[in-house]
Formats: C-alpha cells, structure tokens, sequence
C-alpha cells in the first residue's frame, strides 16, 4: 500500500504541492503559536516548592501620631521591635495556627522585591548569579514555609542553630551549580565586591523553590537576619502562618480576622489584615501582568489555531470528496470500503510528516539564531527542566506540532473518505 500512496501523491503532484505548501506554512505559525503557551504552562506547572496551601500572610500597620491611643514611647527602637514580636507570639497561640514568623524586609517567597549577588565556590571563580534572602534565627522560618532540607535533615535544626553573620542556607539548585552536590553542609563560598571578599559557610541546603510563581526555581541563598532595620517596622513587617492540616482556610479567615483585629496590636503596632498566601500569589500575578499575559497567549493561540485548523479540515475535506470518480473506479475494481479508507488517510499521513518536518526545519533556522521561548527566567543556571534544553525544546515541541497537524488532517480526510467510500460503484462513476 505504501507505494500506491506515493505513486498517487505523485500523480496528483500538482493538487498536492499546495496541499504540502498550505501544511508547511501552518506548521512554522504553529509553532510561533504553542511555544510561549506550552513554556508559560510548564513553568505555572512546576511545583512552588514550599507548602503555600496552608499559609497565610498578615500585614502590619502603625497607629499616625493624630490618632487615638497613639503612643510616642512606643516608637523607641527597643519597644517598636518587642512590640512586633510580642504580635508574632500572640498569633501564635492562636488555635487553629501550627506555626508563624516575623516578616521582615521585601525579600521572601513571593516578595514585590528582590536581592541578588554572585556567588562563587572556594577555590573557584565560577560565579552564579544568586537571589538572596533572609530570615530571623530562631523564628521557625522555614518550618513555617514548610521548605524540605537535603539529606533527611528537619528544619526543626535550622531553627535551634545559633547563626552567624556570615552563615547562610542554599538551595539544592544552588548547591549543585557550586559543588555538584545535592547537600552543601560544610562547604564554604564567596563573593566579592570591587576588593572586598566575603566568605559563607553553608549550614544547611533546602529544597529548590519559585522565588515567584510564574518563574522556574531559582539559586537561593539564605542569610540569618541578626539586626532589624527600624524602617521596615511597620512598613515591611510582616507575619507569616502555617494551619493546622485539619483546619479549613476559608473558615480560618472568617474567625480569625474579628479576633485579629480585636486580639493582635501591641503599642502603636496592629494587625492591618490577614490573607492566604495563595491569593498574595495570585494577586502578584495578576498585579504584573503575568495571569493577563497567560491569558492573552492562551486565547490567542486558541483562537488562530480554532481557524488554521478548521482551513486545514476544510481544504482536505473538499479534496477528499473530488476523488469521488477515482474511489469509485477503485470500488469496481473489488476495492473494499476500508482498504480505501486507509489509503486515502495514508496520502495523508504521508503529506503531513513531510510538511511538518520540512516546516520544522524552516523554523530551527530561526530558533538557532533567535532562541526558543524561555519564559521569565532570571539567570543562566544549569536546569534540569526540558524547556531550557534546546534540543529537547524543539523536538517535543515539534511533536506537539506534528500531531495536531496530524489529527487535524485526518478528520478532514476520514469524514469525507468514509461516506464516499460506501456509495454504490455506479453511483460514484455517473459523471464519468
């Protein structure tokens, strides 16, 4: 049978040449299409890393010195920073709430900011760029995050570990771009600005995570915050807390925030208000414009690809039903129905694969030169994700292509090809 299908490819060569010209063209706009949507969609699926579904964030605010109750001894140093954690701790006791800890700063999880340096291994001059964070000793940081540590290690040991200045905690990613390990405890790196060195010695490596949730995980490193910067308090004092598992986040929410605002102030210091940490996500995400830029790609290639195939569907389907004159010769000649089926869907197997390589091999031209999407990415890391390997990159998604273009082609053969398959021979044959 295959040979019949290139011997009536080729005698129809010229019907046939626009057919495979159109498949060309709409396989490259395919592939312009589905890149950024099917990268963006990867990279939204990735894990966060840390357990959000059960954490929640409240903000802080401070009384203006015209208000009410407004207390100007509350503002020394001393106080403002007792009074803060004095918050956290009555949080804490709060029932439902498993663990909570103090915020400080525009650098966490999900944060409207970010600090960034380049770190390199002892020894080495390999330089990663790595975002940086940080956390208050002794405040159950990470086991309120719920982040993983390396190598059966708890967070429950970062948390009695009595940091030093220059200690910090990095992610797997991190620890791997460095050292090549997963678990870098015990090793030290650096990084030097203009002639200043400065060295960390790693205490503990957690699991990789999304700085933010649009992004693929990024290099980590972690830093004990031993001094509070006054002017963070209330303006960037936060405080995170994790639920109890068997506690609902909406009924949490409904409870908490009257007894909040009623329970949670100390000084001038009070709780502002309380929200999941997923909807601070969604929130960021929609803020940047990231959930609309999703949304936009989506519809748009949902939109151009609704069209380009019902156009391919119908070009095949029309040229399909203008062989009823051959399938009906074939028919007198014993053809059966589905004999003729399959070679009918064959030619188009045939012309498919065809196109669409040729139509891949016309975009890597471009994609060697240009690049394929990547997303938001932040640094050139070593990434163990398909999307940042180009070669993966392209054949999957090539696939992807192929196989649309596959299925499209066949419905707009097989429908037609079916029906006429099973007309009466002379039927078939009485405009010859």
């Amino acid at each position: 049978m295959l040979k019949l299908i290139f011997k009536n490819l080729w005698a129809r060569r010229r019907r046939n040449g626009w057919l495979f010209a159109e498949l060309v063209l709409v396989s490259i706009v395919t592939w312009v299409i589905l890149d950024p949507v099917v990268v963006l969609t990867h990279d939204k699926d990735i894990p966060l890393g840390y357990d959000a579904e059960r954490l929640c964030l409240i903000s802080i605010a401070s009384l203006p010195p015209q208000a009410a109750g407004y207390d100007k001894a509350g503002e020394d140093s001393t106080e403002l920073v007792n009074n803060y954690l004095r918050m956290v701790k009555k949080v804490k006791e709060y029932p439902d709430i498993e663990q909570a800890t103090p915020l400080l700063g525009y650098c966490y999880p999900n944060s409207s900011g970010n600090s960034n340096s380049q770190y390199c291994p002892e020894g080495d001059t390999l330089r990663i760029g790595t975002m940086v964070m940080q956390f208050m000793p002794h405040t159950n940081f990470f086991e309120t995050f719920g982040f993983k540590l390396a190598n059966g290690a708890t967070a429950a040991e970062l948390s009695d570990y009595n940091f030093t200045r220059n200690e910090g905690v990095v992610t797997q990613n991190l620890s791997k771009s460095l050292f090549h390990l997963s678990d870098a405890r015990g090793k030290r790196c650096y990084s030097s600005y203009q002639k200043d060195t400065t060295y960390v010695s790693i205490i503990g490596t957690v699991n990789s995570f999304k700085a933010y949730s649009s992004w693929r995980p990024t290099c980590v490193i972690f830093f004990p915050q031993l001094s509070i910067d006054l002017n963070s308090i209330p303006q960037a004092a936060r405080i995170v807390v994790r639920l109890k598992p068997e506690v609902s986040m909406d009924r949490f929410l409904h409870d908490f925030h009257p007894w909040m605002v009623k329970e949670v102030k100390a000084g001038n210091l009070f709780a502002r208000s309380v929200q999941s940490y997923e909807k601070t996500i969604k929130d960021r995400e929609f803020g940047e414009g990231v959930t609309g830029k999703y949304r936009m790609n989506t519809a748009l290639a949902i939109f151009f690809l609704v069209n380009l195939c019902l156009g391919v569907v119908g070009t095949f389907w029309l040229q399909t039903r203008i062989r009823r004159e051959e399938v009906g010769v074939m028919l007198s000649f014993g053809g059966t129905p589905n004999y003729i089926l399959r070679l009918l869907m064959g030619e188009g197997v045939v012309l498919t694969t065809f196109a669409t390589f040729i139509g891949c091999l016309l975009y890597l031209q471009y994609a060697i030169k240009e690049g394929l999407y990547q997303g938001t990415t932040w640094v050139s890391i070593p990434e163990e994700y398909w999307v940042s390997n180009f070669a993966l990159h392209f054949v999957v998604l090539s696939l992807i292509v192929f196989i649309i273009l596959l299925v499209v082609v066949l419905i707009g053969i097989y429908i037609p090809a079916r029906r006429i398959s099973k007309i009466p021979p002379t039927e078939a044959l009485r405009d010859e």
